[in-house]
């Protein structure tokens, strides 16, 4: 951290990313911001991170990353900032005790390859196809869909092998139980069986919202997952566009009753990100808590609702209390709300050298001449490996898109054609930023006026989207 004196109030941000320096620097504005690194999760580090910034007056700190959150607990505790509970922390971090909490949930059960043999394993699998999850991994990481016996035994046999992955599960839990006072749960497995959810009869939620360190659940906002090119390429659009307020009470009345739950456990002054889906028959059920604010939605609440995601995050930490003015959850439900926003997501679903997959000459068009905010979670200097790729391939790029109506952002098929959208070339005419045998875009080929950066004023973006989508 640099030492800047400062009669601004001196705050700590952990990890930010490079796509994060327009906001860094307008959160400089207000705050005397220092940047955290931590590396590991210590003993000796948190100190000597927390006596640093005892040292330069650094009142609080946020993370807004999974690879954050652990950090942002453990270097507020020292600085006297109320944090949640390690056993709330520990549920949050575990896909099977996070559904423990749901009421009325489907069908899940714990597995654990290590205590049962394959035969237990499939006796206690009441439908198939299934989900099988890791309950300890994310970023799309560890999970499987289940068609028979045969590939079940097949993972199984994987992960008993895999003695490297089994030793960071219990390096994980150990940590985040150290010190704890509440008594462990009698069930902490490495895997979840859960319910095969039809992804193309449902709709998921990506819903902000925090707890005061009073115990107060505060709405924060909405943002829905759109799917493109049949449930393949995905991208993120706020404020959601296949709901309306009418559901809000709805969602609220959900979220109290799962987050005063997670509250009861000692879940305080913290933001968190939960992914729910709406079934066909209108049910709400849990996919997954994230014991964070979802840093890439920060952009999304800034152009959409004029918000500031990560000075809200650190004001909760610093003060405990709930925030002055309307959250864009309100500001969308009074009816105000200034533009859409899309992220968009550009994905590999093959191997190889990143620079062959895309054309960094037209995404450095996009970001230099047009403007466009894009987040690089690969270099072009990167090489893909199998080892790489997820359930959903490898994200590449995230690019943030703005229209004035739902319409300007997600347009149907149709309205690419006059436009010559991907969905109406071959492989040989397609953009030459786009390698078709190795990736999507999430939004199709895009069109687009845009204001770099633009918090006050919306951008004006069409995006066409790939074959067969339909939103």
């Amino acid at each position: 951290m640099d030492d800047v004196p400062s009669s601004k109030v001196a705050v700590g941000f952990l990890g930010p990313q490079p796509y994060m320096a327009t906001a860094l620097e307008e959160l400089r504005e207000t705050y005397d911001v220092h940047v955290l690194t931590p590396d590991g999760w210590s003993e000796q580090e948190m100190d000597a991170v927390a006596a640093d910034c005892r040292a330069k007056g650094v009142e609080a700190v946020a993370g807004y990353a999974q690879k954050d959150a652990f950090h942002h607990v453990l270097i507020n505790e020292r600085l006297g900032n109320a944090v949640p509970r390690r056993l709330a922390f520990l549920h949050c971090m575990n896909k099977y005790l996070m559904r423990t909490l749901e009421a009325d949930a489907f069908w899940f059960v714990a597995i654990d390859p290590l205590a049962q043999s394959d035969d237990e394993i499939i006796d206690s699998i009441a439908e198939w196809p299934f989900m099988l999850k890791n309950t300890s991994l994310s970023l799309g990481r560890g999970i499987y869909k289940i068609k028979d016996e045969d590939g079940l035994r097949q993972v199984l046999a994987a992960y008993r092998a895999d003695t490297d992955l089994q030793q960071l599960i219990a390096a994980q839990n150990a940590a985040y139980t150290k010190g704890m006072t509440d008594a462990m749960p009698p069930v902490v497995p490495p895997f979840l069986g859960e319910h095969l959810v039809d992804m193309s009869r449902c709709v998921e939620y990506c819903y902000e919202g925090y707890i005061t360190a009073e115990g107060e659940i505060v709405h924060y906002a909405l943002t829905e997952e759109v799917y493109f090119r049949g449930h393949e390429a995905l991208g993120y659009i706020t404020p959601p566009i296949s709901v309306g307020v009418d559901k809000a009470h709805e969602i609220e009345a959900w979220v109290e009753d799962y987050m005063g739950r997670m509250r009861d456990l000692g879940y305080l002054n913290q933001f968190f990100n939960l992914e729910f889906w709406i079934l066909p028959d209108g049910t709400i059920a849990l996919t997954e808590i994230n014991p964070r604010a979802a840093h890439s939605y920060h952009y999304n609440y800034a152009y959409s609702f004029g918000a500031n995601l990560y000075g809200d995050n650190l004001e909760l930490v610093r003060t405990g209390r709930r925030l002055p003015g309307r959250t864009p959850w309100q500001v969308w439900l009074d009816g105000e709300t200034r533009c859409y926003t899309l992220i968009t997501l550009i994905t590999a679903t093959s191997t190889g050298p990143v620079e062959e997959i895309l054309d960094y000459d037209y995404v450095d068009h996009l970001e230099q001449a047009e403007g466009v905010l894009v987040r690089h979670t690969r270099q072009r200097e990167d090489v893909l490996v199998e080892a790489d790729m997820t359930a959903a391939g490898v994200m590449l790029l995230q690019m943030w898109l703005t229209g004035d109506t739902k319409e300007d952002v997600v347009a149907r098929e149709r309205a690419s054609r006059p436009m010559g959208g991907i969905s109406q070339r071959g492989p040989g005419s397609l953009p030459s930023w786009c390698r078709w045998r190795t990736a999507w875009v999430s939004g199709g080929h895009v069109r687009f006026r845009w204001r770099p950066h633009a918090y006050r004023r919306c951008a004006h973006a069409r995006v066409v989207l790939l074959r067969g989508s339909a939103v």
